[in-house]
């Protein structure tokens, strides 16, 4: 029968361990080519904190190795170590190589919005909001080096998260390169005006104009107000006379403009303009006393005195009309004209009586 010796196993310090890790990986990094011990760690999925700890010492033996210091970012972040990532990869955004320089640009931009998601998570707001910036610049960056077009659109969304409106501008005009859909021309007239672009929006617009007949006219109205607001009142008067010749309303448009301009009288004449246009009793008076009014206001008190009684028999009924003539002949000092309204109100009377 064997005496079997109760002894205590033996359990290694971390400490013990952490020295024969180093030992191991030195070993390696001496006996293996460089590029296959790179893809062997690369390769690891079971543990990333092992994987970034070969990398860690590749890294101490080739410092300038971006390569290596792009994987070990990469391992950083499947690790959820993402400061030791983000703090790489900003040293990356400054490579000579393209790849790598962009690369490095969208994940530092990720990890930035995961973090910036996580604080709101967790209630603070402020230090949320501290990250936007950064985000911002980075975004933009990315923008400027973007062609593809669905990469474009998913940047386009995210500077409206962003609430960058320059940088949703700049890449909604590489997407209306390569497609000018109904949605991107209203958004790019829209940020264009935002952004006091008046010309590449008063562009916008007419796109719009042709494109979109459904709400034709409300671009239109939006090209008129920004020729009126941002380029002259003579270029607007232009628009506003080649519209009128189509459509009654932009007639309507031209008169109320020719007043603002304090030309009475060409406002006066663009409502009679309408008021032979139309068989409507009700506009025929409308447009008539607006001729009125215009010439009045202009102190053409003669000749909207004549105009008045040229027309008073067609709208006597209205006890508007009687009033608003009864005065503009009192004020103009007219009494002939006033004792021959007269005359006509009491006949009227007599006669529905």
């Amino acid at each position: 029968m064997y005496n079997v010796e109760n002894k205590k196993p033996y359990v290694a310090t971390y400490k013990e361990i952490v020295i024969g890790f180093v030992t191991f990986a030195l070993i390696l990094i001496i006996l293996y080519p460089k590029d296959m011990l790179q893809q062997q760690v690369l390769s690891e999925e079971a543990n990333y904190d092992l994987s970034m700890l070969y990398l860690q010492n590749m890294l101490k033996n080739d410092p300038d190795n971006e390569e290596l210091m792009y994987n070990l970012a990469k391992q950083s972040l499947k690790g959820k170590n993402r400061d030791l990532a983000y703090r790489l990869l900003k040293l990356l955004r400054k490579s000579k190589d393209r790849l790598i320089r962009e690369e490095a640009y969208h994940l530092s931009y990720k990890i930035l919005k995961e973090n910036y998601y996580y604080l709101l998570q967790q209630g603070k707001k402020d230090e949320a909001s501290k990250l936007l910036e950064e985000m911002r610049q980075l975004n933009h960056y990315i923008a400027l080096h973007t062609t593809e077009t669905d990469a474009l659109e998913k940047l386009y969304n995210e500077s409206i998260f962003l609430e960058d409106k320059l940088t949703a501008y700049y890449t909604l005009q590489k997407i209306l390169q390569k497609k000018a859909s109904l949605e991107h021309l209203r958004s790019a007239y829209y940020l264009a005006n935002e952004l006091h672009r008046y010309d590449a929006a008063l562009r916008y617009l007419d796109l719009l104009i042709e494109k979109d007949k459904e709400h034709q006219e409300e671009w239109k109205n939006a090209k008129y107000y920004t020729l009126y607001n941002h380029k002259s009142p003579k270029v607007a008067q232009k628009f506003l006379e080649k519209e009128a010749k189509r459509s009654q309303q932009w007639k309507e448009k031209l008169a109320a403009f020719y007043l603002t301009q304090k030309r009475y009288k060409a406002s006066a004449q663009s409502y009679m303009e309408l008021f032979s246009q139309t068989k409507d009793h009700k506009l025929r008076q409308k447009y008539w006393l607006k001729a009125l009014e215009v010439l009045q206001a202009g102190n053409y008190l003669q000749e909207a005195c004549e105009l008045g009684s040229k027309y008073q028999k067609e709208f006597l009924e209205s006890k508007r009309v009687r009033l608003y003539l009864l005065k503009l002949y009192l004020a103009a000092n007219d009494l002939q004209r006033a004792n021959e309204l007269a005359t006509d109100i009491l006949k009227l009377k007599e006669e529905k009586q």
